[in-house]
């Protein structure tokens, strides 16, 4: 899809200025696809959910996996816990030598 209700149609810019590469268009998980927060968490098991957002066989399991489910259910259920374990695995790499690139971030 060249545009979405989600998307423009436009191509992300890099850092430079420049086009990026990549295609145009696309689906988003979130509505709110820009927004760090616990919406992903809150959209893949809503059956009610807005039909265009991406949902994956992978992101379903999530929540039927009895791994896996525990762990959603909290996230789904409180951006603070997602927030802190979000938090908590980012330093744990971070301290193990993961490098992040470009080195300050990414700007939106």
């Amino acid at each position: 899809a060249e545009k979405t209700k989600f998307t423009d149609g436009s191509k992300a810019v890099r850092a430079d200025g420049k086009e990026g590469i990549g295609r145009k268009g696309g689906s988003s998980w979130t509505e709110q696809w820009l927004k760090f927060d616990n919406s992903y968490f809150k959209t893949v098991p809503d059956a009610n959910a807005d039909p265009e957002l991406l949902k994956l066989s992978t992101d379903k399991t999530l929540f039927e996996d009895e791994g896996f489910k525990p762990f959603a259910e909290k996230f789904r259920d409180s951006e603070e816990e997602f927030f802190k374990s979000y938090a908590a695995a980012h330093k744990k790499l971070s301290e193990l030598g993961s490098k992040f690139e470009p080195e300050g971030g990414i700007k939106i």
